[in-house]
């Protein structure tokens, strides 16, 4: 016979009066996984129809891709369990919120401990019976039609525990609101705040930074900024979805599993302690515990200030005054709306006006810290000696990618992870001098170029800066040709350089082509030829340095892509890379980069009208609206002018990054060639661009504004 004081008893009782409880978060559980799973394989069935998978094989890997993200690592997990463990925890001590009801739990003879327990318990049952058989009903489902790999009961086993973590941080997070409020509402805001202040206070922090601080570096930091385990959630369902293998799952996730434990029992712990030291007559009131009033007030006061500023800077168009009297502004009416909240009474925001005032200098320091820099944030350059390797963006651009073998696709790669994960320059008193030759110059530079630096520091830790360098400046040209002219950084820069890549693009299974142009011709060249040629651009490349790519124009670019695909690997050429134009010559490939003008038939100019002022390039129409014009447009057919045009152009589509103010700016040229001419031009249209200082007076004088209109 069971006592009626026994824990189970216990149990059934508080089960009946949680009934609907349980029944809300039966429904959700089959919504989220064999609802899920439905969904997943009725589109597929849906997309097979339709004719998308052409063969059997890719059907049946398309219906197992399915039930394994149906059963896996799921995003949609991330808000439904928030809202059951809230829901879960919040209903479960409600009774905290009424007088009557804590005398009547109170007069009942079970411990405080025993009923914390039992609530604890059936709540985390609440949750755990009905997400097991959910699960184990889709599991049976997917079995059935055929879809479940042994990768995907892997991943499922792996979510489960999981979203388990997970739902333990909310759970308690919401029990200790629960603990430190009165009321249902008041816990509301207090979940919000617990949960998501702290990314609210990162994000908003980092974009002042990035406002105020001259040196912030975006390009090097995580993509992401966690401060919530909501957010964190998320991006780790993102990436684990994405893991190639399930090694790599289980080495992302162990590290997580750990912390996300610890974290679920210093709440637990923190909740409970609360729950034990609650005073009965906090039911009602907004916050159980005085003591924390002051402190909760001045960090969410400050949270709210940081967020006035935020929005202030941007709307006034970066007036730093008005946004440092925006975030006290926006401190003191949060603190002031907090203490009426917390007396219950209006005139209750004149009291307390010490937390108040605390509140508003902590918000006027911040202020302060981004306005002047008091730590020396935009000053900062490590010492040589403290730092272990560095990478850089410098530029130009490139296409970075990696081959998943469990996926058979290629995944693109941003070029800060890539040069993160490549790129270990070992010179760096090279870039420390180009840092401190920075400090404090912004605009008054010739050829001003932005650089990416991390330093990755011999303690362990990793730090990134932006800064400015001249490229025009001799001085500077000689430290960059230590950072560039070093294999550590063509290592870094060139996919090309990895030593297996060609075996790499053989097993991507994957039609892959290999062409080289100067601009107006290209040619394709035999695969077969990879590997070869990859060795003699790689030896042509050990004499690249900043000297020689700023004063030696381009004259043609070699590409490995896929063919009818996106994704490419883009070389350039010079002149001087005897090695890669002798095998171009073999297969009669390499042509000059010189137009012959007997080739050419026409020629047309287009004259944009850009000005540029202070740094930016704007349109003649935006400057003059007055007189809004056009852009113009002037076509030569006179060989003679050809000739002269032909002399002083070079082609867009080669890369002259290195070179200082190579180009004029606002004036395309577009080259159209004959039918029968003895090079093998490309068809069409060829854009071309006017070497710096080199207009003909003639091209100027057709295509002037209001020449031809």
């Amino acid at each position: 016979m069971t006592s009626k004081n026994s824990f189970l008893a216990n149990s059934k009782e508080n089960y009946k009066r949680r009934i609907w409880v349980l029944a809300v978060s039966i429904l959700g559980q089959l919504v989220l996984y064999p609802g899920v799973l439905t969904v997943y394989l009725s589109r597929i069935r849906f997309w097979n129809a339709d004719g998308v998978y052409n063969m059997p094989e890719l059907y049946k890997m398309a219906l197992q891709g399915a039930a394994t993200d149906a059963l896996g690592f799921q995003p949609f997990g991330a808000y439904l369990i928030m809202f059951l463990a809230i829901l879960i925890a919040v209903q479960g001590f409600s009774y905290l919120y009424d007088r009557k009801k804590v005398d009547m739990y109170y007069s009942v003879p079970v411990s405080s401990k025993r009923r914390f327990v039992v609530i604890y318990v059936n709540g985390l049952m609440m949750y755990i019976i009905p997400a097991l058989a959910s699960i184990l009903i889709a599991v049976i489902m997917a079995a059935v039609q055929g879809s479940l790999t042994i990768r995907g009961a892997a991943e499922c086993g792996l979510a489960i525990l999981f979203n388990l973590l997970y739902f333990l941080i909310v759970y308690h997070t919401a029990i200790l609101a629960v603990m430190l409020t009165g009321n249902v509402v008041i816990t509301g805001f207090a979940v919000f705040i617990f949960l998501f202040i702290g990314y609210v206070a990162l994000v908003t922090g980092n974009a002042l930074a990035g406002n105020f601080f001259k040196t912030k570096c975006p390009y090097f930091e995580e993509s992401y900024l966690t401060g919530s385990i909501f957010v964190e959630y998320s991006v780790k369902v993102s990436s684990l979805k994405h893991a190639s293998s399930l090694s790599e799952i289980v080495r992302n996730i162990l590290p997580v599993y750990g912390k996300w434990f610890v974290s679920a029992l210093l709440l637990l712990a923190f909740a409970y302690l609360c729950y034990r030291k609650r005073p009965a007559e906090a039911a009602g009131k907004a916050m159980a515990f005085s003591t924390l009033k002051p402190f909760v007030k001045i960090v969410v006061s400050v949270v709210t200030g940081l967020v006035a500023g935020w929005l202030i800077y941007d709307a006034t168009c970066y007036n730093a005054w008005i946004t440092a009297l925006g975030m006290i502004c926006g401190t003191l009416l949060c603190s002031i709306v907090m203490e009426a909240i917390y007396e219950a009474d209006v005139r209750g925001v004149f009291r307390h006006l010490i937390s108040t005032g605390i509140g508003a200098a902590a918000i006027g320091f911040i202020f302060c810290i981004f306005q002047f820099d008091l730590f020396g944030y935009d000053s900062y350059v490590p010492d040589a000696d403290e730092v272990e390797s560095v990478a850089l963006d410098l530029g130009p651009y490139q296409n970075y990618w990696e081959w998943d073998d469990a996926a058979e696709s290629v995944s693109y790669m941003m070029d800060s992870e890539y040069l993160r994960k490549h790129m270990f320059l070992t010179d760096v008193d090279a870039v420390c001098e180009l840092a401190r030759k920075s400090q404090g110059i912004y605009t008054d530079m010739e050829d001003r170029r932005g650089i990416n630096v991390l330093y990755r520091l011999k303690s362990g830790k990793e730090v990134s800066r932006r800064f400015w360098v001249d490229f025009a400046d001799e001085t500077n040209r000689e430290l960059l040709d230590r950072v560039i002219g070093t294999e550590a950084y063509r290592t870094g820069f060139y996919m090309i350089s990895q030593e297996n890549i060609n075996t790499v693009i053989s097993e991507m299974k994957r039609e892959w082509g290999i062409s080289y142009t100067n601009g107006a011709i290209s040619t394709d060249l035999p695969v077969s030829e990879s590997e070869r040629l990859r060795e003699m651009w790689l030896k042509d490349m050990e004499q690249f340095n900043f000297t020689m790519a700023g004063s030696e124009k381009p004259c043609g670019e070699l590409s490995w892509q896929i063919i009818n695909g996106h994704v490419r690997m883009e070389l350039p050429v010079y002149e001087s890379f005897t090695n890669t134009i002798s095998v171009l010559e073999e297969y009669q490939a390499y042509y000059p980069v010189e137009l012959r003008v007997e080739d050419i038939l026409s020629m047309e100019v287009t004259n944009w009208h850009n000005q540029q002022e202070n740094g930016t390039w704007t349109t003649y129409e935006a400057v003059r609206v007055d007189e809004p014009v056009s852009p113009v447009t002037a076509e030569f057919t006179d060989p003679e002018e050809i000739a002269q045009i032909a002399e002083n152009i070079y082609p867009g589509s080669l890369d002259t990054f290195w070179m200082s103010n190579a180009f004029e700016s606002g004036y395309e040229v577009v080259v159209t060639f004959k039918t029968d001419s003895a090079y093998p031009y490309n068809r069409g249209y060829t854009d071309y661009s006017f070497l710096s200082g080199q207009i003909p007076d003639f091209v100027l004088e057709k295509t002037a504004y209001g020449e031809n209109n």
